[in-house]
C-alpha cells in the first residue's frame, strides 16, 4: 500500500474520525474491513518507518518505546497510564498527555482532544495541508502537535510537560534537538499571532 492509502485505511478505521467524516474520494478503493495483511502493514507503518541521526538509524516505534522505559524507570514525576505499541499515556502531576504514533494525518481535527496530544509520524507531502489547518485553527495547535523524527520539526502550540521530557531526552539520549516548522513559525509571524521582538 502507498503511504497516503495507509493514511486513509488509518482515518477509516479510527473511531475518532471514521468513514463518515471523510470525502467519497478518499474512501474510493479501501474497505471498511481491511484485511489482516492491510492491517499489518498499517501497525508496520507506524512503528517501522526509518530515519536517520548523524550515523544512527532509528525507527518512530524504538524511539516511542525508549522514552517511555525512561518515563518509567527515571523519572519518579511522571506516571505511565496507558502503554502499547503504539500510543503512550503519561502523566505529570494532574496534567496527562498523550504520545501517538502514526501513519498519517488524514483527518487530524478529530483527533485533538482535553489532553495534550502529540502525533508522531512522517509530515512528507502533507506539510502544505498541516501548516495550513494549524495556522487556521486556534484551538487546533493549542491541543494538538504534530512531530516529524526524521525531520525534527514540530507543529502546533500545545504545552505539555511530558512532551518538554520528550525535548529533553532527545537531547540528551540521542544529541537531537526538535524545533518548531520554520513555515509555521512564519505563518503566525505573518499573521501576528507571535511577534519576534528585540533582545
Amino acid at each position: 500500500m502507498t503511504r497516503s492509502e495507509l493514511a486513509v485505511l488509518e482515518a477509516l478505521l479510527d473511531p475518532r474520525i471514521g468513514p463518515e467524516t471523510l470525502p467519497a474520494e478518499l474512501r474510493a478503493g479501501l474497505d471498511d474491513a481491511p484485511s489482516d495483511e492491510a492491517a499489518a502493514a498499517l501497525a508496520a507503518a507506524r512503528r517501522e518507518r526509518r530515519f536517520r541521526w548523524g550515523g544512527q538509524e532509528l525507527s518512530y516505534g524504538e524511539v516511542l518505546d525508549a522514552f517511555a522505559d525512561h518515563c518509567d524507570a527515571e523519572l519518579d514525576d511522571v506516571e505511565l497510564v496507558e502503554r502499547t505499541d503504539e500510543v503512550l499515556v503519561a502523566r505529570w502531576r494532574r496534567e496527562t498527555s498523550r504520545l501517538e504514533l502514526r501513519a498519517g494525518f488524514v483527518g487530524i481535527q478529530a483527533l485533538a482532544s482535553i489532553e495534550p496530544t502529540m502525533l508522531l509520524g512522517e509530515v512528507a507531502d502533507d506539510e502544505d495541508r498541516l501548516v495550513a489547518a494549524f495556522l487556521d485553527d486556534a484551538e487546533l495547535r493549542a491541543r494538538l502537535a504534530v512531530c516529524d523524527l526524521d525531520r525534527l520539526e514540530r507543529l502546533g502550540a500545545v504545552r505539555s510537560s511530558v512532551f518538554v521530557y520528550l525535548e529533553w531526552f532527545l537531547r540528551d539520549v540521542y544529541g537531537v534537538k526538535l524545533l518548531p516548522s520554520p513555515r509555521f513559525t512564519h505563518g503566525l509571524i505573518e499573521r501576528g499571532v507571535i511577534s519576534l521582538g528585540m533582545g
